[in-house]
């Protein structure tokens, strides 16, 4: 006779380790932040600009989440991507003080915990947006 106090082997379920269940939140975020972006047309420019569309993403002082330190500007896409925007300026034709603007994403493999940091940012900073321009609008 077993005792009721022992597990018994049919009864017990594998438990999701907590980087399944982060990578499981992410994969979950990465979704609502692709459809909020998705509602936001013209999506904003970054810094009042015309020719460049992206939300810059600073994670908050007390979010305890330490982005990687050769990090640039983090930013969120139309598509919702989340990405690094490098801003270079190159010579133009006509000599120095013609210059023109080059940017470059790249989209960023953030682990788990990173990427949950920026996506909740994105999710408040898109569906901010999305409340502005429904009162305005």
């Amino acid at each position: 006779m077993t005792s009721s106090k022992e597990p018994s082997a049919s009864n017990s379920t594998p438990q999701a380790s907590p980087e399944d269940h982060a990578r499981a939140t992410a994969d979950r975020l990465r979704a609502t932040v692709a459809e909020l972006a998705s509602q936001l047309r013209p999506f904003p420019g970054f810094f009042g600009m015309s020719t460049l569309q992206a939300i810059e993403l600073e994670l908050p002082s007390g979010s305890g989440v330490q982005p990687t330190p050769e990090l640039g500007c983090v930013v969120i896409l139309q598509d919702g991507e989340i990405s690094e925007l490098d801003l270079m300026n190159i010579a133009g034709p006509d000599g120095p003080d013609d210059v023109d603007q080059v940017e470059r994403f790249t989209e960023l493999d953030l682990p788990a915990d990173e990427y949950i940091a920026y996506a909740t940012v994105a999710v408040r900073l898109l569906q901010a947006e999305i409340e502005r321009r429904g009162r305005t609008g």
